[in-house]
């Protein structure tokens, strides 16, 4: 597949989970740890989206951090978010099992401040915005 195609086909999907996180906020005013979840994703599929629209290989992988450290291999300023992307990482896996991690609002609300950072950082530097 063309590299922008793919990597716009990556960052469409992640857009639904942007959507997701807004409709899910607003209407589950407790399920925190399904934004979060929904957070993580938006964020994994822009970086997935990233490394593809670079025809890099894309990794099977959930860690944030390992999909940021590859994305600065086509641009070292990527560098500058992986606080950011380790802090999402554990939504991954931890919020969907329970008893696993207590989650409260302002950990949601941070969770998706942070998913608007990486997908606006992303698509600037594919100059999509």
């Amino acid at each position: 597949m063309d590299k922008n195609k793919d990597g716009l086909l990556w960052f469409e999907y992640a857009e639904n989970d942007l959507e997701a996180v807004t409709i899910l906020s607003e209407q589950l005013k407790s399920k925190y740890e399904i934004v979060c979840y929904h957070c993580q994703q938006c964020a994994e599929k822009m970086l997935k989206g990233y490394i593809a629209y670079n025809n890099g290989r894309l990794q099977k992988t959930h860690d944030l951090v390992v999909l940021c450290e590859t994305s600065a291999n086509y641009d070292a300023e990527f560098e500058s978010i992986l606080e950011i992307c380790s802090d999402l990482t554990i939504y991954a896996s931890e919020v969907r099992y329970p008893n696993l991690m207590q989650i409260e609002n302002y950990h949601m609300k941070k969770a998706m401040e942070n998913a608007k950072l990486i997908r606006e950082f992303v698509l600037k530097k594919v100059s999509i915005h």
